[in-house]
């Protein structure tokens, strides 16, 4: 069973006036906690039993009643705890679908995503998309997009889906941009050249263009790749 450390726990050893807190392998101390030993000149040592304290884990009831629980932080989390707990998420590489686990339950997520192993699987049913805003309140609403990879997946690339609805809107492209057009057509003009790309069709945008994307009078929808 593992043994939580936080700054309240320091805080009681120090005003029992000890100077040494025993620590093992399942001995877990939070940030804070270990700043406040740092101060205090409190020494830390390994391979004895974990010292006796507020966040020791009771021990064991007997059957004939309920578990005890951890006797810490009286009946509440801290900071330090949630703390500890996500950084070992994070670690583990767990914390994004966690936190996607909890968009899901509230309702608030954009899109339903699997993340295991290094893979993050997208459901395209529905994706919650976004304003885009083009600078142009008459279009508001008519240009969306939604990001489903990026840099808080550890990729390179990010990536999403982009709709125009009967709209043309100016925008400038300041990283390299491919769209794969799923639906309807997209006529991009650059330097009043104009190019019309349909279902299947993929256009490259490089950095640093004016760009002018127009849907006619269809519904259009991309997958994007920026990087």
């Amino acid at each position: 069973m593992k043994t939580l450390i936080t700054e309240k726990c320091v805080r009681e050893f120090i005003e029992k006036g000890q100077k040494s807190i025993c620590i093992d392998d399942n001995t877990l101390i939070t940030p804070a906690a270990r700043d406040m030993i740092r101060a205090n000149g409190i020494e830390l040592t390994e391979g004895c039993a974990p010292t006796a304290g507020c966040c020791t884990p009771a021990a064991p009831a007997a059957q004939t009643t309920s578990a005890a629980q951890p006797a810490c932080e009286g009946d509440g989390l801290s900071s330090d705890m949630i703390y500890q707990v996500l950084k070992k998420l994070a670690d583990q590489g767990l914390l994004d679908g966690f936190v996607n686990s909890l968009n899901a339950a509230s309702g608030n997520a954009p899109y339903t995503a699997e993340c295991e192993n290094g893979l993050k699987l997208v459901r395209g049913q529905g994706i919650k998309m976004e304003v885009l805003d083009t600078g142009v309140p008459a279009d508001y609403g008519k240009v969306m997009y939604q990001e489903i990879v990026g840099a808080d997946d550890g990729a390179s690339v990010a990536s999403g889906f982009m709709t125009v609805d009967h709209c043309t809107f100016d925008y400038p492209v300041e990283i390299q941009e491919t769209h794969y057009v799923v639906e309807g057509q997209m006529t991009i003009t650059i330097d009043g050249k104009e190019h019309t790309a349909y279902p299947g069709d993929t256009f490259f945008i490089q950095k640093g263009q004016q760009v002018r994307f127009s849907s006619g009078d269809t519904f259009a929808k991309t997958f994007y790749a920026t990087y």
